[in-house]
């Protein structure tokens, strides 16, 4: 006969299993890199609503699945929101993929797209604490934005969004009316951005590039240079061979944490909140 607490007991053993064996294949590829102090891990289904982009409101973590946003306590233990529909009310738009987010002052932006279609970019307007959608959202030229709206990020009263392939210029745009207020070229060409957070005049981003490397700009002068790799060199055998880098957030934490860095492990079945300190980077 099948008890309550067989089944208990199977579940934590399957889970363990799934810990073992994504820690394992982790190590494989994470190697020799800029090492990070702690990190907030889940695996399995949670996996799913925690595996594009992450920002905070300062006292919890906000998370972006592909079709999900969920908020979360610092420590990653407590679920305090869900939105498993985030694309409701904009349906005419065929959105199915939610990229990079970012929040301040109780609003959060997303960044969406009609994944491989590329014809409506959009960025949508959600309420950081219940993540419910507010009505506001705005679809970009896909002249523009070529290959969907990878990712977005607040910059004051104006918001940052660029191309994830080969970006070589950011573009600011007013959260107001969405229009175009200027254009910040930087000097290396990013591949692949996932999402970023800016802290002052500085924007911090995490890439999926080879590397999955993490980046700052500096967005007076456009000025940008690399920080670290979050894994070894990987030839791209497979797309997203060794797992996948996603975007990153800000928030100076008691550890003396500063950047914490989302990515999808090497067996994509467990995603991964590293907290980093980079006084050694400054």
């Amino acid at each position: 006969m099948i008890t309550i607490k067989f089944i208990k007991r199977t579940i934590a053993l399957i889970g363990a299993a799934l810990i073992f064996l994504s820690n394992s294949a982790n190590t494989v590829f994470n190697g020799d890199v800029y090492p990070f102090e702690s990190n907030t891990k889940v695996v399995g289904f949670e996996t799913f609503v925690r595996s594009q982009g992450v920002t905070t409101d300062g006292s919890s973590w906000i998370f972006s699945g592909r079709g999900a946003l969920i908020r979360t306590s610092l420590d990653g233990k407590d679920i305090l929101a869900v939105n498993l529909s985030p694309f409701k009310g904009l349906e005419h738009l065929g959105l199915k993929h939610v990229g990079g987010i970012s929040c301040k002052d109780g609003v959060l932006l997303a960044a969406m797209e009609d994944s491989k279609v590329w014809q409506n970019p959009t960025v949508a307007v959600f309420d950081a604490e219940t993540l419910e959608f507010t009505g506001r959202y705005h679809t970009f030229s896909n002249e523009l934005f070529t290959k969907g709206l990878p990712w977005v990020t607040f910059y004051g009263d104006c918001f940052i969004a660029a191309e994830c392939n080969d970006t070589d210029r950011l573009y600011v745009f007013s959260l107001k009316d969405f229009s175009l207020v200027k254009v910040i070229p930087i000097s290396l060409v990013i591949d692949e951005i996932q999402g970023g957070e800016v802290w002052g005049d500085t924007l911090y981003v995490g890439t999926n590039d080879p590397t999955r490397a993490v980046y700052k700009i500096n967005l007076k002068d456009g000025s940008a240079v690399k920080l670290f790799d979050r894994i070894k060199y990987q030839p791209r055998w497979i797309d997203n061979f060794g797992g996948e880098g996603e975007g990153l957030t800000v928030l100076p934490m008691s550890d003396g944490t500063f950047l914490h860095a989302l990515d999808v492990g090497a067996l994509f079945i467990d995603s991964n909140l590293r907290h980093y300190k980079i006084d050694s980077l400054e």
